[in-house]
């Protein structure tokens, strides 16, 4: 029997990549990276909210108003919300529920800043609609707080589906109906 010649083997010490194997890698490791970053990618576990550059300011306006209200943070609120802000109360057949800027500024952000001593919520996003310098983030929220009236604490615990009204005001996106 003849000797049998393996090729393509030789001793660790012997093996180094060429230039053109390194080249190779790389390119191959900025396509999978390009690849995986040029993806839209989802802000929403059911995959219905694509991260267009758009939604996600949205969606970081969201977040932050979420860290505001756990935090109670009156301040941070009041640099998300819109100059034209205006809640009808979520009734129709009434205005005496609704209020502007000013009764929010007046009334709304003092007694949630005395009334609420500690809020805990999840925020999970459905929808994200944007027609020019208005947006629409539909979203469900669950959580309780825990409230003093009248000198008695008490926790109030929700369920509920909302809309949250945005305005793009010099650039940014901000709160128009929906605290």
């Amino acid at each position: 029997m003849g000797e049998v010649e393996m090729t393509g083997w030789r001793r660790r010490s012997e093996w180094r990549p060429s230039a053109r194997a390194w080249a190779m890698r790389g390119a191959l490791a900025l396509f999978v990276l390009f690849a995986a970053g040029c993806g839209p990618g989802y802000l929403d576990a059911g995959k219905k909210v694509p991260a267009t550059p758009e939604n996600r300011a949205i969606h970081n306006v969201l977040v932050s108003y979420h860290k505001a209200m756990e935090d109670r943070d009156v301040s941070a609120l009041r640099k998300l919300i819109s100059k034209r802000y205006y809640e009808n109360g979520g009734t129709t057949d009434t205005d005496k529920d609704d209020y502007g800027i000013d009764r929010l500024e007046a009334e709304v952000l003092p007694k949630l800043q005395a009334n609420v001593k500690r809020v805990q919520f999840r925020i999970r996003l459905l929808a994200i609609a944007i027609d020019g310098d208005n947006a629409n983030a539909e979203f469900e929220y669950v959580g309780r707080a825990l409230l003093t009236e009248g000198g008695k604490e008490s926790y109030k615990m929700w369920n509920d589906f909302a809309q949250m009204k945005l305005l793009r005001e010099d650039g940014a996106w901000k709160i128009a109906e929906g605290l």
